[in-house]
């Protein structure tokens, strides 16, 4: 029923919609863009990493150092061309980057020891915007769009065993993939200066299925030998966004915006190739989870606070 309402949401739109983007624009427009990231991400990677772990009898805790400022959030532009056609005020067009750096820390547990586990992990997603917006009235605007998104992680981690066995272990993954998803956004103008505005992401894949690759490699010596584990496959990933807030024109053309941010994108491998094996050859049941590892449907969660600027220029 969801996905019924925003494509006649979507379909409507490009038949008929003033102005956009965390408060009006005024003719053919190109908006500039920039915010820092206060908040939290716990990404994929980490679930899949417990799988693996657990068939060793190494039970991990939680990623310590999820939350944190990122400074390169949202940069980008939309540019903003004029349409005046009854309700339907503009087209635009827009590209948004989005990083997000973490050094993860945690421990894990076995029966006769302690790993002490650190990880760099690092998040980045662009978004090309496509949309119109729409005018009922005159301080309330509604801007259907389509976003094709483009994701990779990767994560590097080192891992020491102070125990029976002690051991010392790498392990490297790397995500990417491209989607397409179907979004609103919402805005209301307080006044002149002040607008309240909405943005969401509704569901995907959408016209573009999501298309991407999963790989993950382990290796571990110990004094019980040698093993490694890997997976390589197709990666697929869909985004559901929720973010609202307030914007104020603080001189003309630049306006500071504060919002809540809330994003979870599903993500799991498609038919990978896995297996787990040390030096006395394959084992079995590490193989089967190397695989559940990576089919698994874990979510990357971001949420926090979006703090930051928008500059017009107007063509």
């Amino acid at each position: 029923m969801k996905r019924r309402f925003v494509f006649l949401l979507v379909l409507f739109s490009l038949m008929i919609t003033s102005l956009q983007a965390q408060g009006k624009v005024e003719g053919n427009t190109l908006r500039l863009k920039g915010a820092l990231f206060l908040g939290s991400l716990r990404t994929d990677l980490e679930k899949r990493n417990f799988y693996t772990d657990i068939i060793g009898n190494e039970y991990n805790r939680e990623w310590e150092n999820n939350r944190g400022i990122s400074l390169i959030n949202d940069w980008g532009f939309d540019y903003f061309q004029s349409v005046n056609a009854g309700i339907l005020s503009n087209v635009f067009l827009g590209l948004h980057v989005n990083r997000f750096a973490r050094g993860y820390e945690w421990n894990s547990f076995y029966p006769v020891g302690l790993g002490i586990k650190e990880a760099d992990y690092r998040l980045l997603y662009s978004d090309i915007n496509l949309g119109v917006t729409l005018s009922p009235t005159s301080n309330f605007r509604i801007l259907p769009k389509y976003v094709i998104r483009s994701m990779s992680q990767t994560l590097e981690g080192t891992y020491l065993g102070l125990g029976n066995p002690a051991y010392f272990g790498q392990d490297t993954k790397k995500t990417t993939g491209t989607s397409g998803l179907v979004g609103v956004g919402l805005e209301f103008d307080l006044n002149d200066r002040a607008t309240l505005f909405a943005d969401f992401l509704l569901f995907g894949p959408f016209l573009f299925n999501t298309t991407g690759l999963y790989s993950s490699e382990q290796f571990r010596v110990s004094n019980g030998g040698v093993g490694i584990g890997y997976a390589n496959g197709g990666y697929s990933f869909y985004s559901e966004k929720l973010s609202f807030g307030a914007s104020v024109v603080v001189v003309p053309k630049l306006r500071l915006f504060l919002s809540f941010e809330r994003e979870n994108m599903y993500a799991k491998a498609q038919s990978p190739i896995a297996f787990s094996a040390s030096e006395n050859g394959l084992n079995a049941t590490g193989t089967l989870m190397e695989y559940v590892a990576a089919t698994a449907d874990h979510r990357i969660e971001v949420s926090g606070l979006k703090f930051g600027a928008t500059y017009d220029l107007n063509l």
